[in-house]
């Protein structure tokens, strides 16, 4: 019974409703005005409509255009990464893990560039301890030793498979024959620690 009574309040309303229209456009001119009325407010809810996704397609417009240029970003940082993991990889594998005698590696390199003996001293410095390596040293000093003979040397170091990098190196040219040379460096190897 409740649900007949409000259909008919309803059907009340509705005809009610339907009544004040009809005597609202009782003459041509009131008929225009309320067309001309709810044609303005038609538009006026379409402007609406149309503004508020229009808004919202540039905010996202903005919004994609800023998150590609954070994803170009992010992909020129992983392709940092890889090359770096890369670069650290290859000289990873190049450090030799067998513990060859880093005074033994470097008296090679001398006597394959043909230094004589008598003309170099190697001396063992004490290992020092990195982070993430532990660094073996050793001090080189030669004399008369001619500038094309020092450069392959030190090419020869430089090259060598078994990682070797020279630093404080010092060049002094001699008073008694200035086409020979004095030179003094230090030879250093690396290996890299376990991380755990």
């Amino acid at each position: 019974m409740d649900i007949n009574n409000f259909f008919e309040s309803i059907k009340n309303l509705s005809n009610q409703w339907g009544e004040r229209i009809q005597r609202l456009l009782a003459s041509e001119r009131d008929r225009k005005a309320v067309l001309l009325g709810a044609g303005v407010l038609f538009i006026l809810i379409i402007y609406i409509i149309f503004q508020s996704f229009s808004s919202g397609k540039a905010r996202l417009e903005k919004k994609a255009i800023a998150l590609e240029a954070d994803l170009k970003r992010i992909q020129s940082l992983r392709q940092e990464y890889v090359e770096s993991k890369r670069r650290l990889e290859e000289v990873t594998s190049k450090i030799k893990t067998e513990d060859v005698a880093l005074i033994s590696v470097v008296e090679k390199v001398l006597v394959d560039v043909q230094v004589d003996r008598s003309n170099f001293s190697i001396s063992s410095r004490t290992d020092t301890s990195g982070d993430l390596y532990d660094e073996k040293s050793v001090d080189v000093d030669i004399k008369k030793i001619p500038l094309n003979k020092a450069v392959e040397l030190l090419y020869k170091i430089q090259t060598n498979p078994n990682f070797l990098k020279v630093s404080k190196f010092r060049i002094r040219t001699r008073f008694d024959n200035p086409n020979l040379l004095d030179a003094s460096f230090r030879v250093s190897t690396f290996k890299f620690k376990q991380v755990s």
